[in-house]
């Protein structure tokens, strides 16, 4: 009978190897480490695969101990003789009562068999697999190579191109009589356009963080009644679209507005109404009381005062009653947005302090006016109070509060 106290096997042993085996491998096959080459995984084996082996080749030796009488090699002459005497005597009682033992040690090695043919397996999976990630690998830093020089090359060449239109423009227009109407023709495409874009992918936060931030104003477009039929939504600024894809998924009318020429073509391809305009040029352009609300998501901090001013005079002409206007901006009061984060994009004019921007929106005749203060730090990024709780209070009050705030104002 196989015991796990024969001198022979340690079935224990075995087992607890074969287990670390199994993990070892998930393990690494779970955090990529452990790609070995086939020829290598003799070299490479932490358990001694030949050991294993070894010791499996022992245990087949004596499955079928209790079955047969051992050499009693280490008993010597009569002693022997008698030993082997007796133990012929023992198989042959014992012959019946061991024939489930040995049908269990026969399973049980034929499974430790299977599971260290399947671990070899799996070893070789391992290793083909990371000659295909290298191989990607590879391919993918050529592609990295190639991608970096057409960047480099698409830049040259809207330098040229820009510095190309500026000469034409001062040859025709030296030359033409109507100097405005053919500058106005040689215009184009603004160059800059596909940069600013590609600066709001890198800086502005995924799509999917901006519509998480932005579905917190729903309900003050259904509150106040927009989006229906004759109160359409105007998102002035509208840049990548997410409030529009918003407003398209809660089934309310809006349209876009923006300048950049690069942005409306890729809201207009998402199926979006979006208009190429200047925001008081379009607005000018509506009539009296033709819209249920204005949104305008970090849009005020690239204006200047009297643009401001005058943004907010035509929001409240064009609302309708009961109408609402809301203007998102970074809020200066974290001192990490105001001293440094509000500066990493080049077109922003200046931080807008927010009780400011209370005063003029109901002194140009919005009412109800509040300011809400949004998106502060997450607990993580926030200093911990356990040890100094005063001091580190004072602190996240001004260093991890709320990033961006919103003045709403509503036509009476």
């Amino acid at each position: 009978m196989l015991e796990t106290k024969n001198p022979e096997i340690d079935l224990v042993q075995l087992l607890e190897k074969v287990g670390l085996e199994l993990k070892l491998q998930q393990k690494n096959m779970a955090e990529g480490r452990n790609r070995v080459m086939p020829e290598d995984l003799a070299i490479n084996d932490p358990y001694a695969w030949s050991q294993l082996a070894t010791t499996l080749q022992v245990a087949e030796q004596n499955v079928n101990a209790g079955a047969e009488v051992t050499s009693m090699l280490h008993y010597h002459g009569l002693m022997r003789k008698m030993a082997r005497f007796l133990g012929k005597i023992t198989v042959f009682l014992g012959r019946v009562i061991t024939i489930p033992q040995r049908n269990f040690n026969s399973a049980i090695l034929h499974s430790f068999r299977v599971i260290l043919d399947g671990i070899r397996d799996m070893n070789r999976n391992t290793a083909h697999l990371e000659r295909q990630i290298r191989l990607v690998d590879e391919k993918l830093e050529k592609k990295a190579v190639v991608i970096e020089y057409l960047k480099t090359g698409l830049i040259t060449q809207e330098r040229r191109v820009a510095i190309l239109l500026e000469e034409l423009r001062k040859q025709v227009n030296a030359a033409a009589g109507n100097q405005e109407k053919l500058a106005l023709q040689l215009t184009g495409p603004d160059i800059l356009d596909p940069l600013y874009l590609a600066f709001e992918n890198q800086f502005r936060g995924s799509r999917e963080e901006i519509r998480e931030r932005l579905l917190e104003y729903v309900p003050r477009m259904r509150a106040a009644g927009a989006g229906t039929p004759g109160r359409e939504i105007l998102d002035i600024g509208c840049g990548r679209g997410e409030w529009l894809e918003i407003m398209a998924d809660e089934k309310l009318l809006a349209r876009g507005l923006d300048l950049n020429q690069v942005l409306v073509q890729q809201c207009r391809d998402k199926g979006f109404e979006v208009i190429e305009n200047n925001a008081l040029s379009y607005l000018r352009s509506l009539p009296d009381n033709s819209l249920g609300a204005i949104t305008a998501f970090h849009l005020i901090e690239h204006l200047d005062f009297d643009d401001r001013v005058a943004l907010f005079d035509e929001s409240v002409r064009v609302l309708k009653s009961g109408g609402v206007a809301l203007f998102e901006t970074p809020n200066p009061r974290n001192l990490l947005v105001g001293a440094c984060n509000f500066w990493a994009d080049p077109t922003h004019i200046r931080p807008l302090y927010p009780e400011t921007h209370h005063f003029l929106m109901e002194y140009r005749g919005f009412c109800k006016v509040e300011l809400l203060f949004l998106h502060p730090h997450e607990q993580e990024q926030r200093l911990p109070e356990h040890e100094a709780p005063q001091l580190a209070a004072k602190l996240n009050e001004v260093l991890s509060c709320a990033r961006d705030y919103t003045v709403v104002g509503y036509k009476a």
